[in-house]
């Protein structure tokens, strides 16, 4: 997965592609209040709701937006995920939910362009019994063996990391960025679920319809 280098503490505009979640088509003309906007950031378990303003985004044409993260959303080095999905304001049909992924690295590391870490941003939603969310689940994935990487200083992104975890948010969403080809065990105590696999070459899964 190619994901952007950004420098700590700078605001920065990333992108997010709008799709139509029936055909997959790209989705033009959205405005900035018919979009919710999580963020985690590498040293947060859980995701924070970004309040978007107008100024924070921007059209760009055939379906690609970008959306003006500040200072102290990107003040934490490592790992940045980002969620965007469309809410009730938006004219039907829906748009397909994006997570996107970036790293923030200090000014010295900023290298222009794109850095390449060969990983899965691995999602999922937790529900109870009568269909309701269910926020605060822990989830994690112990690392039984990883593929081996050159060129990737090991304190971006995760790698060299033994257990990636997360926390379901207030909607039940959960999301793990871990790298393609590692052998995982997977554990949800919450709905006592567990198992091992081996994380897919694609850029995101659903946990759930990975085989």
């Amino acid at each position: 997965m190619a994901c952007v280098q950004v420098v700590q503490g700078t605001p920065t505009w990333l992108p997010f592609i709008a799709t139509n979640i029936n055909t997959g088509a790209p989705r033009t003309g959205i405005l900035f209040n018919q979009v919710d906007v999580s963020y985690k950031k590498s040293s947060q378990a859980t995701f924070n709701l970004k309040t978007l303003l107008i100024t924070d985004f921007r059209e760009n044409g055939a379906g690609v937006y970008e959306i003006l993260f500040s200072n102290t959303e990107l003040n934490v080095l490592g790992s940045f995920l980002y969620v965007v999905n469309g809410n009730g304001a938006l004219p039907t049909p829906n748009i397909r939910q994006f997570v996107g992924q970036a790293f923030v690295v200090t000014s010295s590391a900023y290298t222009p362009g794109t850095i390449s870490l060969d990983t899965n941003i691995i999602t999922g939603n937790l529900i109870d019994l009568h269909g309701d969310p269910l926020p605060g689940a822990a989830v994690s994935a112990r690392v039984l063996s990883a593929p081996t990487i050159l060129g990737v200083t090991p304190n971006i992104g995760g790698v060299g990391v033994d257990i990636f975890s997360a926390k379901t948010d207030e909607a039940g969403f959960f999301a793990l960025e871990i790298l393609q080809g590692a052998v995982v065990d997977v554990t949800i105590p919450r709905v006592n679920y567990r198992r091992t696999l081996t994380v897919p070459a694609n850029p995101t899964d659903n946990l759930f319809n990975i085989p």
